[in-house]
């Protein structure tokens, strides 16, 4: 479970975020991105999960793939805090993320999910981030 300051809960946030438009699209979940503001303090993102029922009609299964999002995100996040790599993906920049899922993420693996997750940050981060003087790219 993520701790409560790290998660996204206010309805307004989230209209914010998508009339942002700033989305990466993947076969399993479209991420939705909204940038901090340069001068606000770097700390880690706020992180929503949206599940529809058009995902699966039933709630314990929006709940399992929620559930699994959650869980890969979290992973993801512990990994490239412990290896030093926070700045290859620069998630300081980001203000807020939602992670909206497809109805293919219901029939896929966990490996793929944290795949998924991966590439679409590193996707974000070269379409819509903020470039920064000791970074290359």
């Amino acid at each position: 479970m993520l701790p409560r300051t790290e998660r996204l809960t206010k309805a307004g946030l989230f209209q914010r975020l998508h009339s942002a438009r700033k989305v990466i699209s993947n076969p399993l979940l479209s991420l939705y991105v909204l940038e901090r503001q340069p001068k606000s303090a770097p700390r880690p993102p706020l992180v929503g999960f949206v599940v529809g029922k058009k995902v699966h009609a039933k709630a314990t299964q929006r709940n399992r793939v929620k559930r699994r999002l959650r869980e890969a995100y979290r992973r993801f996040y512990k990994e490239i805090v412990a290896s030093g790599e926070i700045e290859k993906y620069n998630l300081p920049q980001w203000y807020a993320l939602a992670w909206h899922v497809k109805p293919e993420a219901i029939s896929a693996t966990f490996s793929e999910i944290c795949q998924t997750v991966a590439e679409c940050l590193e996707k974000a981060d070269q379409r819509f981030g903020r470039r920064t003087k000791g970074k290359s790219g």
